[in-house]
């Protein structure tokens, strides 16, 4: 597939009817997830190195609420709160969640670049931040919360903020 084809299989996929994800662009395009992401159009994306984790983190927890979302082996997970920060010990990065049911050990190391990706989903706004590792592949994703099926809009406007600052 060409550029152009890639391009036009992006825009199709983007105004589908069912629900399109950064996987399943990468598997019509025959590409890894950063590839698919890098096809999108330019106000829709932008990307961070990966070194940049501790300071997008810390930004995504200042959100009032949170969807991170991993997927793995076709299931798909989904934890809807406030993120807790961490600090950096033993090779991870320790989630310290008290209050927040969110809690873990990130080996954030691992992480490549961090895409700021405006994808509709079925139809509706949608705004993420995805972590993708060295083979291109998406580890987990962290979604503007919503309130009443509505986007948060100051979650809405700090991420916005950070797909500008990335962008360049």
């Amino acid at each position: 597939m060409n550029k152009e084809q890639r391009s036009q299989k992006v825009a199709e996929l983007m105004n589908a009817k069912f629900p399109v994800t950064i996987g399943s662009i990468a598997k019509a395009l025959e590409c890894s997830s950063l590839e698919a992401a890098k096809e999108l159009p330019a106000d829709n994306v932008s990307f961070a190195d990966g070194s940049e984790f501790k300071s997008v983190w810390e930004e995504l927890c200042n959100w009032e609420k949170a969807t991170l979302i991993v997927q793995h082996m076709g299931n798909v997970f989904e934890i809807a709160c406030k993120l807790a920060p961490g600090k950096e010990a033993m090779g991870y990065y320790n989630i310290m969640g008290n209050k927040s049911p969110l809690g873990g050990h990130l080996k954030f190391d691992q992480y490549k670049e961090i895409g700021f990706i405006t994808l509709p989903f079925m139809g509706r706004e949608s705004h993420f931040v995805a972590f993708f590792n060295e083979a291109g592949e998406e580890i987990f994703s962290v979604y503007v919360g919503r309130e009443k099926h509505e986007l948060i809009e100051s979650a809405k406007e700090s991420f916005l903020a950070m797909q500008k600052k990335y962008r360049g």
